[in-house]
Formats: C-alpha cells, structure tokens, sequence
C-alpha cells in the first residue's frame, strides 16, 4: 500500500503543470492592458502562447514599465516579448 501511495505522490509531482490556451493567453494580456490603462499598444499572441506586445511612442515609459511587469508577473501568460517603437500610435478601444 504504501508503494502504491509513493507512485501516485511520484505521478503526481511529475505531472506537466497546466498550460494556457493562446486564446486564455489573450484574455489574460487584454486584462492586464486594461487594469493597468495602457492605451495606446498592440499586442498578438503566437501559436506557443507567448504575447508579443508593441507599445506606441505616445505610451509613457512609466505605464509601459509597469504593464511589462504585470504581464511578466502574471501566471497564464508563459512569455513575453515586447518593444516601444518610434510610431504613435491609435488608442486601442
């Protein structure tokens, strides 16, 4: 019994850790631009679910500082690729 119980504690621990859909992927990157009112970005979500995000020139440096932590920090979005260009861009809506 007690061989039976470290085999299921063992499968257990081994057992791939959930990973997000790249549509969660999209909705977690959505929620985050949003609570943290970053405007003026564009953002895609690849096949692997990790989010590649533009942030626009208009965007300031301090809320793209603290959007890029918050998507860093938050645990369904798996990577993150990210840049500011030198293009305004449109507000997102």
């Amino acid at each position: 019994m007690k061989h039976l119980a470290l085999t299921l504690v063992a499968a257990a621990c081994a057992a791939p850790v959930f990973a997000a859909t790249p549509a969660q992927v999209e909705y977690a990157v959505q929620g985050v631009l949003a609570r943290e009112g970053a405007l003026f970005v564009d953002f895609d979500v690849g096949e692997d679910g990790r989010a590649h995000v533009l942030f626009g020139r208009n965007e300031p440096a301090w809320r793209v500082e603290k959007t890029v932590k918050a998507l860093q920090s938050h645990p369904d979005i798996p990577g993150l690729v990210w840049t500011q260009l030198d293009t305004d861009f449109c507000p997102i809506r």
